[in-house]
């Protein structure tokens, strides 16, 4: 294995171009010639999206994308370089990032290696924690640190499977929806019976905001979106949506969230 996956710690975070607190203040800047709505409608963001990132509540790097739809809403130039810059997605701060992967020996995707091996090894802890605290065995029927998909056997808690999908960052609403649409065509052909919780897990808030838009009505079970944290390496937030299941018999597997406080369920 690579030294790198196995001491994380060696490797300074190409992300670290990006400046949260500076992007938070030239947000609060553009605020104060525009509403909150006026900037929604300008850029196509949703409310959602642009409040997380104003009141810093995710701490991941925005996509250039939705830089680009920010930038798009700004007349004065020198802001828009320093937005650019804030993001690390200005010429100086793109060259800086490929020096720090490139001293450190590594792959340009690294960084989404590194993500989901944190992604997994968080999973893994909440699914003790819930063992040890709410007297849950469960079983791994699929999945290991480097794949994408999951199927764990619960016994004695409130749903019998739970089929976790992970999802890398994704730049577009196109290709969001046709991994929607993959994960949950997935899951129909495993045919399961008892109660069932399917659940599609992101490390990108900006995926998070639109995955949770898409329900997945023809599924017979309880469906949930994860944002998964990776800077504090805890499950941060979970939203359940609509399906075939009447609400009042979903059953969620509850506070798997808080157990990985550094977790999801």
């Amino acid at each position: 294995m690579n030294e790198f996956i196995s001491n994380s710690g060696t490797l300074i975070n190409p992300d670290s171009v990006y400046d949260q607190e500076r992007f938070i203040n030239i947000l609060q800047i553009i605020l104060q010639k525009k509403t909150q709505k006026e900037l929604s409608e300008q850029t196509g963001l949703n409310n959602a999206t642009i409040s997380r990132m104003l009141n810093g509540a995710r701490s991941g790097r925005p996509y250039k994308s939705t830089i680009d739809k920010i930038a798009k809403a700004i007349d004065d130039p020198e802001l828009i370089q320093e937005l650019y810059d804030a993001t690390g997605y200005s010429s100086k701060k793109i060259q800086e990032r490929k020096k720090i992967i490139a001293d450190n020996g590594f792959s340009l995707d690294l960084s989404t290696v590194q993500v989901h091996e944190k992604f997994f090894s968080t999973l893994m802890r909440g699914l003790s924690m819930m063992t040890s605290l709410h007297k849950v065995e469960w079983t791994i029927k699929f999945g290991t640190p480097r794949s994408y998909d999951y199927l764990i056997e619960l016994k004695e808690g409130t749903i019998d499977y739970w089929y976790i999908r992970y999802v890398d960052r994704i730049t577009s609403d196109e290709e969001r929806k046709k991994a929607l649409t993959a994960i949950y065509g997935e899951f129909a052909k495993l045919k399961l019976d008892g109660k069932i919780k399917v659940s599609c897990a992101t490390p990108s808030y900006e995926d998070y905001d639109y995955f949770v838009t898409i329900p997945p009505y023809q599924l017979n079970t309880n469906a949930s979106i994860i944002y998964f944290d990776s800077e504090l390496e805890r499950f941060a937030d979970e939203t359940f949506l609509e399906t075939a299941l009447p609400l009042k018999e979903n059953i969620p597997v509850k506070d798997f969230c808080n157990l990985t406080e550094s977790l999801i369920l």
